[in-house]
């Protein structure tokens, strides 16, 4: 148990949060690594929905030693307190849930499990949700838990059964905040914690119901997060990349650099022959304009940059939250007055070099063979520092599909500036991206093939991100 308090730095001239363990358990040698434990943790991840650790230390005050973690301060309530205010409107409460999502998919990315996803847990402040307390993060393990730490309410069944840490245990609990911020209630009745525990492991959760201004792959999306196997359950990134779709948000791009752009080539020593007399100097005009053509054409070739963009965000200030792998799609209802808005800037990632890389699904048998290679790792969450302005997104361009045997799936080719991915509907309301192949410049960032709800790819190239994420409309594929 702590206490939190607010502060100002002196050396660095900001407010920030102090959390220093409470008066009553400064004695706890528990609580007391509890907290230091937190301020590793934390401080080993950097994204802009996870509140940042700055500093840790310890004090000692009559005698007994008080541990303190200096982090940045939230401005905001918790997403508990706000679910107390009244019922969020359907596309606030996806793009809340999606940047949790994201800020997991950063934890899990570096073998971190939270194991205490729940509304207090959440800040929400004007640039979007942060997640924080991760005093009883641990790392992905083939250990069984020694002891079963977090909220009841939000537990997963593998923890009560003493399995092995796995991430799919935040995803659990995820599902579980995002069932309570779609319909306000949880998907299990229950008069006490030992109900409530006895749910999560024997009872199936009532299947979240259709909703107004939520699509059905969220719908989906939610159920499966709620399964009882972790293995049946998607992951964080999968999570992120389906919630930020239904929330409404998408990425625009830059334009294609010039194509007279100087290339990056390595620098070189290059001698300069032994000369008997010096050359006579030689500026004529031609050689400045050319020298300044070249200039421009460097700084045209470093001018790129991407937004991540609400349709509906209006002309409201700067942006700052920011959700993982966010897909190109069609405007999302308007969201409601005061909502924080959905887009940051981080830094930005580093240019894509090398051959364009490919990426496949096991092909049915019967089916055309696909070009095989392998898809790229998992992204984190990146942006420019700079403003760049946004231009139109390119629209992706359909290809023929190929021939398809009777009662086999209709398979599609899309293409955008991005790259290609070929997509079917193995089932109703399921779509799975079977290859992709990145379009040079471009790379393969991140691929969630499926088959789920709303699968994507995403391509690269230097500070551009485009997204490409299919969905089944009527037994068909089709690009969102």
């Amino acid at each position: 148990m702590a206490v939190v308090w607010q502060a100002h730095d002196h050396v660095l001239a900001r407010t920030v949060a102090v959390k220093v363990v409470a008066p009553q358990q400064a004695g706890d040698d528990q609580a007391r690594e509890r907290i230091r434990h937190e301020a590793r943790a934390a401080a080993a991840l950097s994204h802009p929905n996870i509140a940042q650790v700055h500093d840790y230390g310890e004090m000692d005050a009559g005698g007994q030693i008080f541990p303190y973690v200096v982090m940045e301060l939230v401005p905001g309530g918790t997403l508990l307190q706000r679910l107390a205010a009244g019922p969020l409107a359907p596309q606030y409460a996806m793009r809340v849930a999606a940047e949790i999502a994201a800020a997991l998919a950063a934890a899990h990315a570096v073998g971190l499990v939270h194991r205490d996803i729940k509304p207090a847990n959440v800040m929400l402040a004007p640039t979007g949700a942060k997640v924080v307390d991760f005093g009883i993060a641990a790392a992905v393990s083939a250990e069984p838990e020694d002891e079963v730490l977090g909220t009841p309410a939000y537990v997963a069944p593998e923890r009560l059964a003493g399995d092995p840490i796995v991430p799919a245990s935040d995803v659990y609990a995820l599902g579980v905040v995002l069932y309570l911020l779609l319909t306000g209630r949880s998907p299990w009745t229950a008069e006490n914690t030992r109900q409530m525990l006895d749910a999560h492991v024997y009872i199936d959760p009532a299947p979240l119901p259709a909703i107004p201004r939520v699509p059905d792959y969220v719908i989906g999306l939610c159920n499966r997060c709620l399964a009882k196997d972790p293995v049946q359950r998607p992951s964080a990134q999968e999570t992120a990349a389906v919630l930020a779709h239904g929330a409404g948000l998408r990425v625009v791009d830059d334009e294609p650099a010039p194509a007279g752009a100087v290339p990056d080539e390595p620098t070189v020593l290059v001698r300069q022959p032994q000369r008997t007399a010096p050359p006579e100097p030689r500026r004529t005009a031609g050689r400045m304009l050319w020298v300044g053509a070249a200039a421009a054409a460097v700084l045209a070739a470093g001018a790129g940059g991407w937004l991540l963009l609400d349709d509906d965000r209006g002309t409201g200030g700067p942006a700052d939250a920011v959700v993982a792998a966010a897909s190109a799609v069609p405007p999302a209802p308007p969201l409601s007055p005061g909502e924080p808005l959905p887009f940051s800037r981080s830094q930005a990632g580093e240019p894509g070099e090398g051959p364009a890389p490919t990426g496949t699904r096991p092909a049915a048998s019967g089916s055309p063979k696909t070009q095989p290679g392998t898809a790229g790792p998992v992204p984190a969450t990146a942006s420019p520092a700079g403003e760049p302005t946004p231009t139109p997104t390119p629209t992706p361009t359909p290809t023929p599909a190929p021939t398809t045997g009777p009662g086999e799936p209709v398979r599609r080719t899309f293409t955008s500036t991005g790259g290609t991915v070929e997509a079917t509907c193995p089932s109703p309301g399921t779509a799975e991206i079977l290859s992709w192949t990145a379009t040079k410049p471009y790379k393969v960032q991140s691929a969630v093939p499926g088959p789920a709800e709303a699968p994507a790819v995403t391509f690269k190239r230097s500070k551009t991100l485009i997204t490409m994420t299919v969905t089944c409309t009527g037994g068909e594929p089709a690009l969102s």
